[in-house]
């Protein structure tokens, strides 16, 4: 009867914990685990394209055009001779010189005869300027063309051509009819004992054409003119 009693009983409890096994297989334990939210997928974009900077524009650079070369102009050196004279002719007598209204000068017809230097005449020559009745301005207009580089002038000879002479001043005094001319540079003599005869004529001679002059004084650098050609040394 005892037993029987505790094959019951056993019966009981094997029954029971078959059952609680049971029940327990159905719970979970520990911390339910969350069930992850879906989560939409995210939309793909598409790569931002890369800006590659694109390089700088290159300015052309100017192909240069053939530029002629202008030709150099020439400019004559200055020099102590005065301005190149104007045409000139010779006029056939003296006569001339007062019945005209033109500057003259005075070049040498040599060896005729004539009253200067070895038997020389000075004869005048047309300058081409007309007179102004200003005797300074008309004289130094008259010895600036006289004293010129060349030695034949309307086929008469100028003994200055050698010197290098050019007129600074003039200085007319109407009271007594003097006229004080300042000349610079330098006399360069010929070698020829009548030459220095001959500029004194063409020179005192073209001063003394102008009506009112009846004095004359020529200095050269501060000397008179008169006492350098008259001193052959």
């Amino acid at each position: 009867m005892n037993k029987l009693v505790s094959r019951i009983i056993i019966s009981c409890l094997a029954v029971i914990a078959l059952i609680y096994l049971a029940g327990c297989g159905s719970i979970q334990l520990g911390t339910p685990t969350a069930t992850p939210t879906e989560v939409p997928p995210t939309a793909t974009l598409s790569p931002t394209a890369t800006y590659t900077p694109l390089p700088p524009t290159e300015t052309p650079t100017p192909i240069p055009t053939d530029t002629p070369t202008p030709t150099a102009t020439q400019i004559p050196t200055d020099t102590a001779t005065p301005t190149a004279t104007a045409t000139i002719t010779k006029v056939p007598s003296a006569a001339s010189v007062k019945e005209g209204n033109v500057i003259f000068i005075y070049m040498i017809s040599k060896e005729d005869g004539g009253p200067i230097g070895c038997g020389d005449t000075a004869i005048p020559i047309i300058t081409g300027f007309a007179r102004t009745g200003d005797i300074a301005q008309d004289v130094r207009v008259a010895l600036s063309n006289l004293f010129v580089k060349s030695e034949y002038i309307a086929g008469l000879y100028n003994p200055a051509f050698r010197s290098n002479i050019a007129v600074t001043s003039v200085d007319y005094k109407p009271s007594s009819g003097e006229v004080v001319v300042n000349l610079d540079g330098t006399y360069v003599r010929s070698g020829d004992r009548c030459d220095n005869a001959r500029v004194r004529a063409q020179v005192w001679q073209t001063i003394r054409q102008f009506p009112g002059v009846k004095s004359v004084m020529v200095l050269l650098k501060g000397n008179l003119l008169g006492d350098i050609l008259a001193n052959d040394s």
